[in-house]
């Protein structure tokens, strides 16, 4: 009895730790997690932070003591008990059918959620007429007028990026600091354009696209338009590697180009003209800068009018080529015959294009085209190749009322009639050169 009373006397001077402080316990998760996921500078550049693994909250799916019967622990689940005995250290609870249901929709509930949360953030679809040049992307898109700059406003203007790349310029102090440039061009539609090109921090395109509508707000020219849909003349410009052939089309044509010239044609108001591009054709502030300098640089009819003293004729194919005089000098006098130069008879297409044409590479032929099969069948297709002339000419003169067997066939009835009576030539032909009469026995 005597030792059992000692025992108990030194119960009470037991020392029971409660603040045990370890590793795991002095760091979050959070904290714990960035030892996984972290990435340095250099890497980031290096796209490492691409291959890191995402923390996942272990809490929200991983519960200590969740199972179809409850188990409290102590210290992990459930606060600590020091005055409890060993047998009471561990509780064991069955659930009832209402937890065992919630334990069940948890993991389904907290994807729901997640994916919801997910569907907000989805970016919104659009139209397939207001998309860009690639899909969702900025570039290409109808981005509206730009900001207004002290009194002025720009209501009737409309936008459209036509680039976004990142630069990268090398300084002493800080290195290699990278930006975004965004080239954007805004007009009116009725030949008052401008472009410039926007600067912005390192992922911060929505701003370097302000930036840049602000400034070609600020830089805008006027192009002179003929009939207000289409260039005076055709043209040829440049710039670094990149190389412009414009042409002049009529009415209907409709713009046919590079897809970054179609957006700079709806903003200045062309409506029909065809333009070749050659050499570099992703370098698209070379091709802005090339096809705005070709059209600044034309000239009006009654401009070359003046400029060479001498009447501006056209010979449109609508009109047979028969000319037409569209302009004549006014304020210069009109230069005689005898004073003209061999240079002042050019033609205005090989003026202003500086005798260069664009490259047309001729139709490349089939696989078949030297077969004897295929050759033999256009041998025998040959004797018939005007025939369709032939029709489209008889119907217009209203000679065959219409292209039927029995149309043709009394229409040649009569044309023989007519010659063996003499009132028409008889056709000779080709391989028909003389006809005599048959002897009669």
């Amino acid at each position: 009895s005597s030792d059992l009373d000692k025992m108990a006397s030194l119960i009470p001077w037991n020392q029971i730790r409660t603040n045990t402080v370890n590793f795991f316990m002095r760091r979050n998760q959070g904290e714990l997690w960035k030892t996984l996921t972290s990435v340095s500078k250099p890497g980031m550049k290096k796209g490492r932070k691409a291959t890191r693994q995402t923390p996942r909250p272990l809490l929200r799916y991983y519960r200590i003591g969740a199972s179809p019967m409850k188990v409290q622990f102590p210290g992990l689940n459930a606060p600590i008990d020091y005055e409890a005995t060993s047998a009471d250290l561990l509780h064991i609870v069955e659930q009832t059918e209402d937890e065992i249901k919630e334990g069940q929709m948890a993991m389904r509930n907290d994807l729901a959620e997640k994916a919801g949360k997910k569907r907000r953030h989805q970016k919104e679809k659009l139209h397939p007429l207001e998309r860009g040049f690639s899909g969702t992307q900025i570039m290409g898109q109808r981005l509206g007028p730009p900001p207004p700059t002290d009194s002025d406003t720009f209501d009737d203007f409309e936008s459209y990026c036509l680039d976004v790349k990142r630069t990268a310029n090398m300084t002493r102090v800080f290195g290699r600091v990278h930006t975004m440039a965004a080239l954007v061009v805004t007009g009116n539609g009725r030949g008052l354009a401008g472009y410039a090109v926007g600067k912005a921090p390192l992922h911060r395109t929505s701003t370097a696209v302000v930036n840049a509508m602000k400034m070609a707000s600020r830089k805008l020219f006027y192009v002179q338009l003929l009939e207000d849909r289409t260039i005076h003349q055709d043209f040829y410009a440049e710039c670094r590697n990149t190389r412009i052939f414009a042409e002049r089309k009529p009415a209907g044509y409709g713009v046919v180009c590079h897809p970054r010239l179609i957006k700079i044609c709806q903003a200045i108001g062309i409506k029909d003209i065809y333009v070749k591009v050659e050499g570099s054709t992703k370098n698209y502030l070379a091709l802005t800068h090339a096809f705005v300098t070709g059209l600044l640089n034309q000239e009006t009819f009654q401009q070359v009018a003046e400029r060479k003293g001498l009447h501006v004729v056209e010979m449109d194919p609508s009109r047979h080529f028969l000319p037409e005089k569209i302009a004549s000098p006014i304020m210069t006098p009109l230069k005689a015959e005898d004073e003209l130069q061999s240079f002042d008879r050019l033609n205005l297409d090989d003026f202003y294009g500086e005798g260069r044409y664009p490259l047309k590479k001729p139709r490349q032929a089939p696989f078949y085209a030297n077969l004897e099969s295929h050759l033999e069948a256009e041998w025998r297709k040959h004797p018939f190749r005007n025939h369709e002339k032939v029709m489209h000419r008889l119907l217009a003169d209203e000679v065959v009322p219409r292209w039927t067997r029995d149309a043709r066939a009394a229409w040649g009835e009569r044309e023989s009639e007519l010659a063996l009576a003499g009132v028409k030539p008889l056709i000779t032909g080709i391989g028909l050169s003389h006809w005599a009469p048959k002897k009669e026995d």
